[in-house]
């Protein structure tokens, strides 16, 4: 078919809107194909296999929303917070201890996760469509979880999409004010931050838990954190059924085993396989288009890395298009896509590895074998690095001919 990287682009487009009838004549065109045109089928076979699984939430309808958040209101005891609200401060430094982030603000977006995991918290958020079921169990929504991983895997984005799915304000710890070196002043602080979430309906947010949550036996930590961490289980227990909290750690090993148990939900957020990494980069590259050989490439290069580290990588290339592409232009070339990424790792030379970074700097024969290892035949190679097809097929052969040679000398 003349110029199916447009169409794919489209199909692309049109799936993202979830919509049953796009996907049914996405098939039937895929399927018109098979015969004569099987690369072709295929491709539209993965952008349906992709959009199947994607993996952001679905929206509730408004009414069940609603419901949810109202839950989640009468479930809760304290008063309402406001924008006009006190929040609580350090009496040393004047900093504030929290930030407060409310329902309407725009900072709600679900994370991109695996399927297990999104179906795991979206059954955690039902919950709170279920509190008179649950109460006939003699049961209780979660509302204590901790979440661990990888900085950058999106711990803090998931504990505000989980306040704004139940219309409850984030207050967020500001650690770098809680945690203070006069003596006594942390712990005091901690206290405050607890009578202020207890105070009123909200889910209370620790982030970079570990800093106030250490095991009491290091050996290398001096009395005031065994303190610190006695008046944090002491504010964890005191809220007890009052109020919503989430703490998220990059290093959950040091966290004291006492503090751990206090959780009735501890969810690992793991770094995004390859399936979620193709769907943060469809998220993150919206508006701009880009071809599925150059997709597959991304998802390749950003193998281990982080949905953080994805996105950092795709402003960049957005940043690259805007100064170097045309002022209308919304498409990352292949070629265009290679000099964005050689860019990117002068100034985030860290970020891919050596042999990627090394690949990415000039060195073609390793450019090259990672375009082989993401899938990409002679024709889009050649396109990536700027050479003939003509070439790789020559480059093809001699490296045959050296592996027969090696073969007939093993």
């Amino acid at each position: 078919m003349q110029h199916f990287e447009i169409v794919l682009a489209l199909v692309r487009a049109a799936l993202e809107s979830k919509n049953p009838r796009v996907a049914h004549h996405v098939t039937r065109l895929r399927d018109a194909l098979a015969t004569d045109e099987q690369d072709q089928a295929s491709k539209l076979t993965r952008l349906l296999t992709a959009a199947g699984k994607r993996q952001d939430m679905t929206p509730l309808a408004f009414d069940e929303m609603r419901h949810m958040g109202a839950a989640a209101r009468d479930r809760l005891s304290g008063e309402v917070l406001t924008r006009n609200t006190p929040v609580p401060h350090d009496k040393e430094s004047s900093a504030p201890l929290v930030r407060v982030i409310f329902p309407d603000d725009p900072a709600g977006v679900m994370p991109i996760f695996p399927a297990y995991l999104t179906e795991a918290i979206e059954e955690l958020l039902q919950e709170w469509t279920k509190l008179d079921r649950l109460a006939l169990l003699g049961a209780a929504p979660h509302l204590r979880c901790l979440l661990y991983g990888a900085p950058g895997v999106g711990k803090t984005q998931l504990a505000r999409y989980i306040a704004r799915r139940l219309d409850l304000p984030c207050v967020e710890a500001r650690l770098d004010a809680l945690v203070s070196s006069f003596l006594g002043t942390t712990a005091r602080n901690i206290g405050a931050l607890f009578d202020f979430a207890n105070r009123y309906r909200c889910l209370l947010f620790l982030d970079e838990f570990d800093a106030v949550a250490k095991a009491r036996d290091d050996v290398h930590e001096i009395g005031e954190i065994k303190r610190v961490v006695n008046t944090l289980l002491q504010c964890l227990d005191a809220r007890d059924g009052r109020g919503f909290t989430i703490a998220a750690t990059n290093h959950e090993h040091l966290l004291d085993s006492a503090v751990w148990r206090r959780f009735d939900a501890r969810i690992e957020i793991p770094k995004p396989d390859a399936q979620t990494r193709q769907q943060i980069l469809m998220r993150s590259l919206a508006p701009v288009a880009l071809d599925e050989a150059s997709a597959r490439v991304l998802e390749a290069l950003t193998d281990g890395q982080s949905g953080a580290d994805i996105t950092g990588l795709v402003q960049a290339l957005k940043r690259y298009l805007a100064i170097h592409g045309q002022p209308s232009e919304k498409k990352l070339s292949r070629s265009t896509l290679i000099h964005a990424l050689r860019r990117f790792v002068v100034m985030n030379p860290r970020q891919f590895g050596d042999e990627r970074t090394n690949a990415l700097r000039g060195d073609r024969e390793l450019l090259d074998k990672i375009l082989v290892d993401a899938g990409l035949n002679q024709t889009e190679r050649a396109e990536m690095l700027g050479v003939s097809q003509s070439t790789i097929s020559r480059k093809r052969a001699v490296g045959g001919k050296r592996q027969k040679t090696r073969d007939s000398h093993g």
